[in-house]
């Protein structure tokens, strides 16, 4: 003998590898998305910020852009919302411009640590009436 490794692999077992190597790649990549790529919206209730959800954030020209939904609109207690990002992109991004849609209402924040916006959510009005 002169010292060989005679591994066999099963067929199962490296195709079983690979596809747990793909997925931990794929859930690796939505992890860091919604890390780097998105702003968490929390609307104050009168004695605490609450959790409305994420948004993404796009950049349009020179800004940033973040879409308030209506679900989201509808869910909030009253017009003050605190916006908060990645420290990765704040550090990155700081005092850049940030523009925060409510409906059609607009906010222009720049990027901070903790961005807080008083804007009433228009709707948007329906073509044909």
């Amino acid at each position: 003998m002169t010292g060989q490794w005679n591994v066999t692999w099963d067929d199962g077992l490296l195709w079983a590898a690979v596809a747990l190597l793909f997925l931990l790649a794929a859930l690796a990549a939505v992890q860091h998305n919604l890390t780097y790529h998105t702003v968490r919206i929390y609307n104050w209730d009168g004695k605490r910020y609450r959790f409305l959800g994420r948004e993404r954030l796009r950049k349009k020209n020179d800004a940033y852009v973040v879409n308030l939904r209506e679900r989201m609109g509808d869910a909030s207690f009253t017009t003050r919302y605190l916006l908060l990002a990645s420290r990765k992109f704040v550090k990155k991004h700081r005092y850049a411009n940030l523009l925060f849609y409510a409906g059609t209402a607009e906010k222009w924040l720049p990027v901070e640590e903790r961005m807080r916006a008083d804007v009433l959510y228009a709707y948007r009005q329906q073509e044909g009436r």
